[in-house]
């Protein structure tokens, strides 16, 4: 997995770049030294990427294509009859199970609503060649809407389409003032449901699970998640709990970050930081952690899986039916400019079964244990 990848991708590819062995994490914490720096195995292979229909790469292909779906070309703002087949190009940065539910999520909002959706998938390829190549078969066939999956798909689409209404799904929106990511498009013709989950959400989940937490553990890079770090520091104020923040420059100053933390906090709090949350420091923060019987609230059930002690996992079929509906307002004519980004509103909580038996700290066994929870 190519470790340029946008951080919401990789979450939505699941914990096969920071699992270290398979489930063995709690077994292995046993044996090995607190003195261990970070993990020097490399992350695991570069999934590659791949076009879901080959034959989408032909260009004459993606013209018969815009023969077939002849019409003119959507702008925002311009409604379409509710009669009509609404034309819908997707385009997807990974061919994953999560970005497929979002995809049915999508597609069922659009039932019994008058629209009938006939789309077409596009997975991005890796080359430059390879992604121009599949967004030209996207603008050939003259589509009423775009829906991009995923972050990189998002970024890939925006850059080239100013006009043509874009919907996105299944985006980790980079925290506001972060270096080196892309902020999410803010053009006329763009807007979506993101995999943002509320600062204020986590942290009543949070306290719902450890009633007696009240110092939070955070390593932050200033240039990644100051903003988000200063804001999560007020909303948790608030609840009565204080965040404990290490700040680091790169990934090298993450051991020392971590040892200056885990005997002074109750909970570490994993954010989206490019620079901390690495395939190989995920590994390592995770690993350090459970030694120390410090519980982790991860980004996603991948982590959970890799050995987070908990996570909010958002239903991704129902952000998929949040871009879809989206997609309702803007055929019926509303601008994309007009509605706000929207943030996950079901959302399930995670739980790891074997690293509860190693950690410091009470959890609220009925809250854990309702039946609502996903336990790993």
């Amino acid at each position: 997995m190519s470790p340029n990848m946008p951080l919401g991708d990789r979450m939505a590819n699941g914990a096969r770049d920071i699992s270290p062995d398979d489930g063995r994490l709690v077994q292995r914490t046993k044996r090995q030294s607190m003195s261990e720096s970070i993990p020097t195995d490399a992350a695991a292979p570069a999934r590659p990427w791949r076009v879901v229909r080959p034959v989408y790469r032909s260009f004459l292909f993606g013209l018969a294509i815009a023969l077939v779906w002849a019409g003119v070309r959507p702008e925002s703002g311009h409604s379409v009859p509710k009669s009509a087949r609404v034309k819908i190009a997707v385009v997807r940065s990974l061919d994953l199970p999560e970005y497929n539910q979002a995809l049915e999520g999508f597609i069922s909002a659009l039932h019994g609503t008058g629209y009938e959706p006939a789309t077409s998938v596009i997975t991005l390829g890796s080359g430059d060649a390879a992604i121009e190549s599949a967004l030209r078969v996207v603008s050939a066939s003259q589509p009423d809407l775009i829906l991009a999956l995923g972050s990189r798909a998002l970024v890939e689409v925006s850059r080239r389409e100013k006009t043509i209404p874009v919907v996105y799904s299944m985006v980790l929106e980079p925290p506001p003032g972060a270096s080196g990511t892309e902020a999410l498009p803010s053009q006329d013709n763009v807007t979506g449901a993101t995999l943002n989950i509320s600062l204020l959400v986590q942290i009543q989940k949070l306290r719902l699970v450890f009633p007696t937490a009240k110092r939070i553990g955070v390593i932050s890079d200033p240039a990644q998640t100051k903003r988000l770090v200063d804001s999560a520091v007020h909303v948790a104020k608030a609840s009565g709990i204080s965040i404990r923040v290490q700040w680091i420059k790169n990934e090298g100053d993450i051991p020392s970050a971590l040892r200056a933390l885990s005997d002074s906090i109750d909970v570490f709090w994993m954010l989206p930081d490019q620079t901390v949350l690495t395939a190989q420091s995920s590994r390592y923060i995770i690993f350090e952690l459970i030694k120390a019987g410090v519980p982790i609230m991860g980004l996603s059930s991948a982590y959970v899986k890799a050995g987070a002690l908990i996570a909010l996992d958002c239903n991704y079929r129902d952000v998929g039916r949040q871009s879809g509906e989206l997609a309702v307002r803007i055929l019926a004519g509303q601008s994309p400019a007009q509605l706000p980004p929207t943030q996950p509103r079901r959302y399930t909580l995670a739980v790891n079964a074997k690293v509860r038996e190693h950690i410091r700290i009470p959890v609220d066994e009925g809250v854990v244990s309702d039946t609502g929870v996903t336990t790993f």
